[in-house]
């Protein structure tokens, strides 16, 4: 391996390194929620374990895309483990460490709630605040590493468009349709919360369903999300997702992504064939700005020049 690859990988493993030996440093000073009189701050919500857990299962998802371990079973079996630890350890009798595993806030919410707050004239609380940017910091390291590592929602859509469906039933959204739909709904949510203080997001959030009651009001977010899912890949993330818009932007700063060794390249398009997102072509292309890259590892694993590398 090359001494430039090595410093890289390097650079990178400190990074999350730091990471989780921060979130660790804030879980020994810090109480979590409800311990002591002390008041929850920016840092000590960090010390709950669903942020260090995802720290932990970002760093293992990042190693294996940069070693190219990332194989189909492989990210199948951590698709598994990403839904079951943020949708149902929550609710095992594992104490304080299950509470706080718990999706409160969502990542949906950590963008719908901080904007209800202000429309209501009230202070946002520090733990939107806090997810968000644990998002944001996640998303700057590696491109979607939160939404692709560490999202239960995104996990069961990519485990749902896994299950075999006669040929030709399968397909890929148009990016510029999707990301039109994902903004036109964003800006409609902001002007009826400011306009008449109804929140469109409340009506198709899926991360509702990780209550495990089924609600009249969870139904359309159930269908586009699990049922469009058979058809499509990722279809609530790429049409109605905030978190998924807000962290397509932040790609574009990504330190770490899906890069294009050109010269290595032999144009077979095997990569396009095998990857269930419309952003390879982006890639090979070499456009600056691509759809979202969910971090899954399909194009890499598929390219049998090793012309496709995270890094």
């Amino acid at each position: 391996m090359k001494r430039s690859a090595l410093l890289l990988h390097f650079r990178t493993l400190a990074l999350f390194v730091l990471m989780l030996l921060l979130s660790g440093a804030v879980t020994l000073l810090f109480g979590a929620e409800g311990e002591g009189s002390r008041p929850m701050t920016f840092f000590s919500v960090w010390a709950l374990p669903r942020v260090w857990v995802g720290a932990i299962l970002g760093f293992l998802g990042l190693v294996l895309l940069m070693t190219r371990k990332a194989t189909a079973w492989v990210r199948f079996a951590a698709l598994v483990i990403i839904f079951l630890a943020f949708s149902v350890v929550p609710f095992l009798p594992w104490g304080k460490f299950a509470s706080g595993m718990g999706l409160h806030p969502s990542p949906m919410c950590s963008v719908e709630k901080p904007l209800m707050f202000i429309q209501m004239g009230r202070s946002v609380p520090i733990i939107f605040i806090s997810i968000l940017g644990f998002i944001l910091l996640m998303t700057v390291i590696a491109n979607k590493l939160f939404c692709g590592w560490n999202c239960p929602i995104g996990a069961l859509q990519e485990l749902l468009h896994r299950i075999p469906l006669p040929r030709g039933w399968k397909g890929k959204l148009p990016f510029r349709i999707t990301n039109a739909i994902r903004i036109a709904l964003f800006l409609l949510f902001v002007a009826l919360l400011f306009g008449m203080g109804f929140s469109l997001y409340a009506w198709i959030n899926p991360f509702e369903f990780l209550h495990w009651q089924m609600e009249w009001a969870i139904i359309p977010a159930f269908v586009i999300t699990f049922i469009g899912a058979l058809f499509f890949y990722r279809p609530f993330c790429y049409l109605v997702c905030p978190i998924g818009l807000l962290t397509w932007l932040a790609e574009h700063i990504s330190i770490l992504r899906v890069r294009l060794d050109k010269q290595a390249c032999t144009d077979c398009m095997l990569c396009v064939k095998k990857s269930p997102c419309p952003t390879v072509p982006s890639i090979l292309e070499g456009k600056k700005s691509r759809p979202d890259c969910h971090a899954c590892g399909a194009c890499i694993e598929a390219c049998p020049e090793n012309a496709l590398k995270f890094k």
